[in-house]
C-alpha cells in the first residue's frame, strides 16, 4: 500500500521521516516530499505548512504526483469537548469546516456538510489501541480560545477537537476518491493558553503518534 502522510508543522513529521530513513527527496512548489519503502508499504511524507490553503494545495500535489491509496493527516489539536483530555489521541470520524455556514456547505459545491474518514483505517488503528478516541474534528483558520467559541462549536457541530487543516485535506481526498484519516493528539484545551504551548511539549506529544504509526505498519 502507498500511504501519504501530511502534517502542518515540521515538528509534527520530521522525527517520523528520520525513522523512515533512507528516503528519496522530491520537491514540488518549494515543498519537499520524502519517499520511503518499508516492507510492503511505501510512504510519502510532507509538511504542507499551516492553514487550509497550504494543506489543500499540497494534498492535491501529493495525490497528483504520487497517487497514494490512503492519506493520513497527523498533528496536534485543541480539545474542546468535555471528553477531551490533554494527550488524548483522536481518530477523526467526521470533519467539518466550522467557519463556513452550514447552508453554504450543503448548497454549494461540493455539497457536503462534513467529510468522513475511511472506516477501514479507523478500524486498523483502533483495534491496536483501545485508548484511542474516535471523534468529530472541526477545521477553521485561527485559534479557538474562548468559552463562547467552544460552546458554539459543540452546540452547532458536536465537535471534539479543532485544528486548521483536517477538513481541507478530507475535502481534497473526497473529491479525488482517496481514503483519508486524520490522527491528532490534544495539546491544549482551546483556551487562552493554547498559543503558549511550547515546541518541546508538542514534540513529546507527537512521539505518541509516531510510535503508533510505526506499530501499525511494523516499522522498526
Amino acid at each position: 500500500m502507498k500511504i501519504g502522510i501530511i502534517s502542518a508543522m515540521d515538528l509534527e513529521i520530521h522525527p517520523l521521516i528520520e525513522r523512515l530513513a533512507p528516503v528519496q527527496v522530491f520537491e514540488y512548489l518549494e515543498r519537499k516530499f520524502y519517499v520511503s519503502k518499508q516492507g510492503i508499504h511505501q510512504f510519502v511524507l510532507l509538511c504542507s505548512g499551516q492553514g487550509k490553503t497550504n494543506s489543500s494545495i499540497f494534498t492535491q500535489v501529493l495525490l497528483d504526483k504520487f497517487s497514494p491509496d490512503l492519506v493520513l493527516n497527523i498533528g496536534i489539536c485543541g480539545g474542546i469537548s468535555s471528553n477531551s483530555s490533554l494527550s488524548d489521541i483522536y481518530l477523526g470520524k467526521k470533519y467539518y469546516h466550522y467557519d463556513i455556514r452550514k447552508k453554504q456547505s450543503q448548497l454549494k459545491f461540493p455539497y457536503q456538510l462534513f467529510y468522513e474518514a475511511d472506516k477501514e483505517a479507523i478500524h486498523l488503528f483502533s483495534k491496536h489501541d483501545s485508548s484511542l478516541k474516535i471523534g468529530t474534528f472541526g477545521t477553521g483558520e485561527g485559534f479557538v480560545t474562548t468559552h463562547k467559541q467552544r460552546s458554539s462549536l459543540i452546540n452547532d457541530f458536536h465537535i471534539d477537537c479543532v485544528d486548521m487543516e483536517s477538513a481541507s485535506i478530507a475535502q481534497c481526498c473526497f473529491l479525488n476518491k482517496i481514503s483519508f484519516l486524520s490522527i491528532r493528539i490534544v495539546s491544549d484545551k482551546a483556551n487562552s493558553q493554547a498559543v503558549n504551548i511550547g515546541e518541546m511539549e508538542q514534540k513529546k506529544l507527537m512521539l505518541k503518534i509516531f510510535n503508533l504509526i510505526c506499530l501499525i505498519y511494523q516499522i522498526d
